[in-house]
C-alpha cells in the first residue's frame, strides 16, 4: 500500500503545476458548494434574530419564552400523580434540557385548590372575615421580588408552621396580618396545617423575562411557599389537591436557529399531547410561544432561499467544471504518450483509469478536508456585502460549520471527483496507433462544429427568454407578482447557455477574421507577424479551450456584475422614489375635533355637543423641524388622498398634492429620465402663477385635458376652487400611475391612480388648512440618530416618521438581496481568480511544449525581440480576443435577459420603470486584470526565452 502511495506521490510530483491547479479547482468547488447550507443558516438566522427582537420591541413578550399552565380537571390523586410526574419528565428533558432552546431561566409553578384560612389568634384578627386562600410554588421566585416588608421565609417548618410570602394586595384582600398565624379549615383537608405571613413582596422588574407569563398583579390569594419545602410536603404528600401546574422557560433567542424554529412551532401545536398522553383529557391547558409568529415563515424562506442559492451558483459550478475539464485535459494529454505505451502493453481501461482514479482521489480527500473550511471564509465574504462589489462589517453574522455543509462538501467531492476522470476515461480508449492518427487528422472540425452545438445553445437560449417573457406578460395581466418564479435556476442558467453558445459562434467566425486581417496586410507584415498569424488561422483548434474558458469568465463576470447593480440600484430607487425624500414625517397638529367614543354604553355618557360642520387645525411650528441639525432642505408637502376634480362632465377621485415648489424641488428625490423634460423645468412653469397645476398622465387621459384646460378641485365637506393645467407629467415623486392590485373602475377594468399638483398656499388659503407632511433632505453623511435625539430635546410630537435611508439599509439585510450580491460578488471575483490561473496555466504549459519551435526560430536568425513580438501578436489575437468577445457576450447577456429580473418585483406596479444599469468601473477591473495577464505571461515567456539554450532545443532525435 505504501509503495502504490509513493508512486502516485511521484507521479503527481511529475506534473506538479497541473496537479496544484487541479487541487485548487476541486478546493473551489468544494468551498463553494459546503458554502451554501453554512450561509443559508447564518443568514436566516441573522434575520430570525432581527425580527424577534422586533418582535420583543413591538410586544414586550420575551421570544425565547415557552410557557405552559395546566389547570386539573380532576381531583383523582392517581391521575393528578400522573399528570405531575409526566409534566415534570417532559419538561426536564424536552424544554429545560433541550439543546436546541438554550434556557437561561427555567420556572415551574405548581398551586393548589383554595381552602379556608381563620386567625390563631382570634383577638388580634378579626375571625369573622371569610378567607379563601391557596398555596404555591414558583421556582426562584426569591431572586426575582423586592421585600416592602418583613423577611423572606425560611425553607424549612417552623415550630410546626409554614411561613409564606404574599402580596400588598392579597394582605389587604385576605385581611392577614404579618407574623400571626392561620390556620386552614376546610373539610377538603384532612391534615391539620398552619401558615404565617412573614413576607411583603412585589417584582423587582416587571420588565423582567421571569414575569413574561404571569406577573403578581392577580395573587391576591395566593400564599407562596420556598418551591423546595412544597415540593417536599405539597406535590410529593399532597395533603391538598393540585389545582394548577406549569412551567416557563427564557432561551436565549439570540441562538436560535432554523432548527430551534421549527422545534419551538412544533411544540406550540403539540405540548400539551406529547406531555401528557392520555391524560390530556385530565387538564385544561395553555400554552404561549410568543416568538412563533416571527419564526412561522422561516420553514418557507429557507426552502426559498436553498433554490436561489443554487440558482445562483449554477453558472459558476458551470465555470468550474469548464475549468475542470481544461485542467485535466491539460494533465492527460501530458501523459497521451504514456496513456498509449501502457495500453499497448496490456493494460486495461479499468487498469488506467483506477490509477487516475486513485492519484484524483488523494487530491479530492486533501480538498475535502480543507474545502469547508474555506466555505466558512466565503459565507463571511457573502455576508459581508452590501452591495455589488461593497463590503461591511457584520459582525453578528455567523458562519459555522455544521452537518449539512459536510454533506454538501461530501457530494462536491463525489461530482468532481467523477467529472476529472471522463477525460481520462476517454484518453484511454486510444492506442499508440490511434494517438498517431489523431495527431494526422488535427485538420478535422471539432465535434461541436459538426453538431452546431453553438447554435443549438443560443436557440435554446433564446427560447428560454422567450418563455419568461411570456410568463411575465401573463403576470402583469393577472396582476400578480413573480417572486415564486425569481429563484427558479432557468432564469440563472439560459444566460450561461447563451455566453457558452454565442462563445462558440464567435470561435467558429474568428478564424476567418483574422484570415481577412492577414489578407489585408498580407504584403506589409513582417516575417514575425506572419508566422503568428498563419498560426492561429491554421491552428486555431489549440487556442479553443482557452478562449472559450476567457469568454465564459469575462462574459459571466460582466453579467453578474450589470445583474447585481441592476437589482440594487432598481431596488433602492423604488424605496426612494416611493417615499419622496430622505426623510418624511409629521408633526402633531392641535384642533378641535371631537374626541373618540368612549366603550360606556350610550345612556351612560352625558350629552355630547354637537360635531362641527369643519375641523381647525393649529399649524405647529415649522421652523423647529427646518433648523434641526443635519438638514439640508425642508419642503412642506400637502397630501390629500381623496380628492376631487371635475373638468367638463367627468369627475373622478383624484390624489392632491400641495407643494412650495422651490423648497421641493430641492427637497424631493427624482430619478433622471422619468420625465420628457427635466424634472424641475415641471416645477418652474407652474411657480409663476399661484392656479396653475401639473396634472399626471393618467389623469391628462382620463378626462381628455391639455395645457390651459381649467379643474374644479376639492374634496367632500370643502367647496372646490379653480385651477388651470399647465402642464402634463408622467411621473412624480412619491406618485405610482400604475393600478393597485384589486381596484377596478366601473367597467371592470384596473384604475389607473391620478393626481394633480398644486401650490399649497392656494390649497391652504382656497379650500383648507389641513396637516401636511414634512419632506427632509439631509446633508451628506448626516446623523440621524443626533436627529432623533433634538426633536426629543425640543418636544416634538410627531404622528409619522418614514426613514428612507434607514429603509434602504434593511433592504440591504434581506436574506434574498444579500444572496444575490455575495453570490454575484463571489462569482465576480472567482472568475478573475479562475481566468487568471486558466490562462497562466494554458501559456506556460504552450510555451513549455513549443521549446524546440522557438529554437528553430533562434537557430534560423529570429532576433530575441522578433520573437517576443510574435508571441506578444499571437496572445492578443487569442487572449485579448477572448477578453473582448467576453465583453461583448456579457454585455448582450445582460441586454437580454437581465431585464426578466422584473420577476424580483411585482412587473406591474415597478416605478421607476425596470432599467439596465452597468458601470464601466467593472469593464476596467476585468481590463486591469487582464493585462496583468498578458504582462505575467511576456515575463514569464521572456525568462525563458532568455533561459533557452539553442543546442539543447535543437538536439538530434527531438520531434
Amino acid at each position: 500500500m505504501m509503495s502504490v502511495l509513493i508512486m502516485l506521490l511521484r507521479k503527481m510530483a511529475r506534473n506538479y503545476w497541473l496537479v496544484l491547479c487541479l487541487f485548487g479547482g476541486m478546493l473551489l468547488c468544494i468551498a463553494l458548494t459546503s458554502s451554501m447550507p453554512i450561509y443559508k443558516n447564518a443568514v436566516l438566522h441573522h434575520m430570525l434574530v432581527l425580527d424577534l427582537e422586533r418582535s420583543y420591541e413591538r410586544t414586550g413578550d420575551h421570544p425565547g419564552m415557552i410557557a405552559a399552565q395546566f389547570t386539573m380537571q380532576t381531583d383523582d390523586p392517581k391521575a393528578q400523580a400522573n399528570v405531575l410526574k409526566r409534566f415534570d419528565a417532559y419538561w426536564s428533558a424536552q424544554i429545560a434540557g433541550s439543546s436546541l432552546l438554550h434556557v437561561a431561566q427555567n420556572q415551574k409553578l405548581v398551586e393548589t385548590v383554595r381552602f379556608g384560612l381563620t386567625p390563631a389568634d382570634s383577638a388580634r384578627v378579626d375571625p369573622n372575615v371569610k378567607r379563601s386562600a391557596k398555596l404555591a410554588m414558583r421556582s426562584g421566585i426569591e431572586d426575582h421580588v423586592r421585600l416592602i416588608d418583613g423577611r423572606l421565609p425560611s425553607a424549612a417548618m417552623a415550630n410546626g408552621v409554614y411561613e409564606v410570602m404574599v402580596t400588598d394586595g392579597a394582605l389587604g384582600q385576605l385581611g392577614m396580618l404579618l407574623g400571626q398565624e392561620y390556620a386552614i379549615k376546610d373539610p377538603k383537608v384532612k391534615q391539620a396545617i398552619r401558615i404565617k405571613p412573614v413576607a411583603v413582596i412585589a417584582e423587582r422588574d416587571l420588565n423582567d423575562p421571569f414575569w413574561g407569563m404571569q406577573d403578581l398583579k392577580n395573587d391576591r390569594n395566593t400564599l407562596f411557599l420556598p418551591d423546595t419545602l412544597f415540593e417536599r410536603d405539597f406535590v410529593a404528600e399532597r395533603p391538598i389537591v393540585i389545582g394548577k401546574l406549569g412551567g416557563t422557560a427564557i432561551g436565549d433567542y439570540t441562538r436560535f436557529d432554523l432548527d430551534t424554529a421549527a422545534y419551538v412551532l412544533r411544540l406550540k401545536t403539540d405540548l400539551a399531547a406529547d406531555m401528557l398522553g392520555s391524560y390530556n383529557y385530565s387538564v385544561s391547558s395553555s400554552v404561549s410561544v410568543p416568538g412563533s409568529e416571527p419564526m412561522a415563515a422561516y420553514g418557507e424562506r429557507e426552502k426559498t432561499l436553498r433554490a436561489l442559492l443554487w440558482s445562483l451558483n449554477v453558472p459558476l459550478f458551470m465555470l468550474i467544471a469548464f475549468y475542470f475539464f481544461m485542467v485535466t485535459g491539460m494533465l492527460v494529454e501530458r501523459q497521451q504518450a504514456e496513456i498509449a505505451v501502457l495500453r499497448s502493453r496490456g493494460a486495461s481501461r479499468f487498469h488506467l483509469v483506477l490509477m487516475y482514479a486513485a492519484e484524483f482521489g488523494l487530491l479530492a480527500l486533501a480538498a475535502f478536508a480543507i474545502g469547508p473550511w474555506l466555505g466558512v471564509a466565503f459565507t463571511r465574504v457573502l455576508g459581508s456585502t452590501s452591495t455589488f462589489l461593497s463590503f461591511v462589517g457584520r459582525g453578528s453574522m455567523e458562519a459555522d460549520m455544521n452537518a449539512e455543509s459536510w454533506l454538501y462538501a461530501a457530494g462536491a467531492v463525489l461530482a468532481a471527483w467523477l467529472l476529472s476522470l471522463i477525460p481520462v476515461f476517454v484518453a484511454t480508449k486510444q492506442s499508440i496507433v490511434d494517438q498517431k492518427r489523431a495527431k494526422a487528422r488535427e485538420g478535422k472540425r471539432p465535434v461541436w462544429q459538426l453538431f452546431a452545438l453553438d447554435l443549438v445553445l443560443i436557440a435554446v437560449a433564446l427560447y428560454g427568454h422567450y418563455a419568461f417573457r411570456q410568463r411575465m406578460s401573463d403576470l402583469v395581466k393577472l396582476g400578480l407578482d413573480g417572486k415564486s418564479l425569481s429563484a427558479d435556476p432557468l432564469l440563472y442558467t439560459i444566460p450561461t447557455m447563451f455566453i457558452l453558445g454565442f462563445g462558440l459562434l464567435m470561435i467558429r467566425l474568428y478564424p476567418l477574421f483574422v484570415a481577412l486581417v492577414y489578407r489585408m496586410g498580407r504584403r506589409l507584415w513582417a516575417p514575425q507577424y506572419y508566422t503568428a498569424l498563419l498560426l492561429v488561422i491554421r491552428r486555431n483548434r489549440i487556442y479553443h479551450g482557452l478562449m472559450l474558458f476567457l469568454i465564459l469568465t469575462v462574459g459571466t463576470g460582466i453579467y453578474n456584475a450589470n445583474t447585481a447593480r441592476t437589482l440594487n440600484v432598481n431596488m433602492e430607487d423604488q424605496i426612494r422614489y416611493a417615499a419622496g425624500s430622505d426623510i418624511v414625517l409629521r408633526q402633531h397638529w392641535e384642533n378641535d375635533a371631537p374626541p373618540a367614543a368612549s366603550p360606556v354604553t350610550q345612556a351612560a355618557q352625558p350629552a355630547q355637543p354637537p360635531p362641527p360642520d369643519m375641523i381647525h387645525y393649529l399649524e405647529p411650528p415649522f421652523e423647529l423641524i427646518e433648523s434641526l441639525p443635519g438638514v439640508d432642505t425642508a419642503a412642506k408637502v400637502f397630501t390629500k388622498d381623496d380628492g376631487e376634480a371635475w373638468l367638463g362632465t367627468k369627475s373622478g377621485k383624484v390624489k392632491l398634492v400641495g407643494i412650495d415648489t422651490d423648497a421641493f424641488g430641492r427637497a424631493a428625490w427624482m430619478k433622471d429620465g422619468l420625465t420628457p423634460y427635466p424634472f424641475y423645468d415641471y416645477l418652474n412653469l407652474i411657480a409663476s402663477d399661484t392656479h396653475a397645476v401639473l396634472l399626471s398622465q393618467t389623469a391628462a387621459d382620463y378626462y381628455g385635458a391639455r395645457a390651459g384646460d381649467t379643474l374644479d378641485v376639492g374634496w367632500e365637506g370643502i367647496r372646490p376652487t379653480r385651477l388651470v393645467v399647465y402642464g402634463i407629467i408622467p411621473y412624480f415623486p412619491a406618485f405610482n400611475p400604475n393600478p393597485a392590485a384589486g381596484s377596478q373602475a366601473d367597467g371592470g377594468q384596473p384604475r389607473n391612480p391620478m393626481l394633480i399638483v398644486g401650490h399649497l398656499d392656494t390649497i391652504q388659503n382656497e379650500l383648507a388648512l389641513e396637516p401636511y407632511d414634512v419632506w427632509l433632505k439631509l446633508k451628506p453623511g448626516a446623523d440621524r440618530q443626533a436627529l432623533l435625539d433634538e426633536m426629543g430635546k425640543r418636544r416634538i410630537q410627531l404622528e409619522k416618521f418614514e426613514d428612507t435611508i434607514g429603509s434602504i439599509s434593511e433592504s440591504r439585510m434581506d436574506p434574498f438581496r444579500m444572496a444575490i450580491n455575495g453570490v454575484m460578488t463571489l462569482g465576480f471575483i472567482i472568475s478573475l481568480a479562475v481566468s487568471f490561473l486558466g490562462f497562466m496555466l494554458f501559456w506556460l504549459l504552450s510555451l513549455q511544449g513549443r521549446m524546440l519551435q522557438f529554437g528553430i526560430y533562434r537557430a534560423m536568425g529570429v532576433s530575441f525581440r522578433q520573437l517576443l513580438g510574435m508571441m506578444t501578436l499571437e496572445q492578443l489575437l487569442t487572449t485579448g480576443a477572448g477578453f473582448f468577445i467576453g465583453i461583448a457576450t456579457g454585455f448582450a447577456a445582460g441586454r437580454i435577459y437581465v431585464p426578466l429580473f422584473q420577476l424580483s418585483f411585482d412587473p406591474g406596479r415597478i416605478v421607476p420603470p425596470f432599467q439596465v444599469v452597468s458601470d464601466r468601473a467593472d469593464v476596467f477591473r476585468l481590463g486591469v486584470s487582464t493585462c496583468i495577464m498578458l504582462a505575467a505571461a511576456l515575463v514569464i515567456l521572456t525568462w525563458l526565452l532568455k533561459r533557452m539554450k539553442i543546442h539543447q532545443a535543437v538536439k538530434l532525435g527531438e520531434d
